[in-house]
């Protein structure tokens, strides 16, 4: 079978066509086919992009794929829907070819800005429906990214040319161009202004005419990544989007804090700063109220259980260590609901307990996951108020 006809490669804007059958048998998957036709618009994944959607003769593309040179498109059908052949109609999902070229052409454009100023190769690219990562084998800082972010926009501005070709042998020895692999021959070159100035790199998919077609180079977040930098990026629509969304949150929280929306961080720094005086006071109120009910236990030399809905692990720790002195065996201190269930600790109002060797007994009775040292065990129990009560009684 001859090689498919990659229409994408001429013509990147190519949204419909028609092409020859040249099979069509069953899938892997169900209720699917296996289509080749003698040329395709569709462009295979590949290059860390996925497969181009749409539909060949009103059928849906699930998925496109390449394997020496052919290109097989799986379409949904309930019975073969095309014969050895017959000509077939190929629409593409116009929206989001685009949409890719933009992000696909952006990462060519950021990654040339890098590799031109600091020598770090892209190692890896990845663009998904939504996030784009870009890898580097070298260390980026935040200052540095915006650096390579406003001479990155400065190229969409000037609508460059965007060139995709596939150079001769004698042609490919005297370029100078980025690539992953090793390539000696069909390579396919996508060159970014003139003479390469902005780029210049080895890669299959389509990209767009003039960079001015992408509309915006957007880098978000960035981590370490072996040994060098993951950014992410947007483009194009996708940028719109997340600004749009990133708008409306902080409209929202500017709306709700009662700020003007460039005033969020500072309005946002006065809240957690009154948060944490109110977090202090509460603090302290919760202090005096361990005392009162610590100072309100009736002493007993059996023990103690102590019920309370909302206190902290630290506080339950202060309870406990008051409540302790008022009984002779075990004191609990118990915080939740028969719903949600109970964190709780256990200490011993007398030294010559070891709390340990009660574990078992108190996770069987309690429903419960905990343990500790001889001096204090916590964990978690499912066990209802009315359980824990009776079983406190028995210690």
């Amino acid at each position: 079978m001859n090689k498919t006809i990659r229409l994408f490669d001429e013509n990147s804007h190519l949204y419909s066509f028609d092409a020859a059958v040249l099979s069509c048998e069953a899938a892997v998957d169900p209720r699917s086919f296996a289509v080749v036709l003698d040329a395709t618009a569709f462009f295979p994944e590949g290059g860390g992009q996925g497969a181009d959607r749409g539909t060949l003769g009103g059928l849906t593309v699930t998925d496109v794929q390449e394997q020496n040179g052919i290109i097989t498109h799986t379409v949904c059908a309930d019975a073969c829907p095309f014969s050895v052949g017959e000509t077939a109609h190929g629409e593409l999902d116009r929206a989001l070819r685009h949409e890719r070229m933009q992000c696909h052409t952006g990462e060519h454009i950021v990654s040339g800005i890098i590799h031109r100023r600091f020598g770090f190769r892209n190692v890896g690219f990845h663009l998904g429906d939504d996030d784009v990562t870009l890898d580097f084998d070298g260390v980026l800082d935040r200052a540095t990214l915006d650096e390579i972010e406003d001479e990155a926009n400065r190229a969409v501005a000037a609508c460059l040319p965007v060139r995709a070709w596939y150079p001769d042998p004698e042609e490919l020895s005297r370029l100078a161009y980025r690539a992953k692999l090793e390539l000696t021959e069909g390579v396919r070159i996508v060159e970014i202004g003139e003479d390469g100035a902005i780029d210049r790199c080895a890669c299959c998919a389509p990209h767009v005419a003039n960079t001015g077609e992408i509309g915006m180079i957007k880098l978000l977040d960035f981590i370490h990544y072996k040994g060098g930098v993951r950014i992410h990026m947007h483009c194009g629509v996708r940028a719109l989007a997340d600004y749009r969304r990133r708008y409306t949150a902080v409209a929202t929280i500017a709306a709700a804090m009662s700020v003007k929306q460039d005033e969020v961080t500072a309005g946002f720094d006065r809240l957690c700063a009154e948060l944490d005086e109110k977090r202090q006071v509460i603090s302290a109120l919760r202090g005096r109220l361990e005392v009162l009910m610590a100072d309100a236990i009736v002493p007993t030399e059996g023990s103690l259980c102590l019920f309370d809905t909302d206190l902290e692990a630290v506080e339950m720790r202060r309870l406990l260590n008051r409540a302790v002195q008022k009984c002779g065996r075990f004191c609990g201190v118990f915080v939740g609901d028969d719903e949600r269930g109970y964190r709780y600790v256990i200490g011993r109002g007398t030294p010559e307990l070891d709390l340990r060797a009660y574990v078992k007994d108190i996770n069987a009775a309690l429903s419960a996951r905990g343990g500790g040292s001889s001096e204090m065990l916590q964990g978690s129990s499912t066990a209802t108020r009315a359980q824990i009560e009776s079983f406190f009684k028995t210690l």
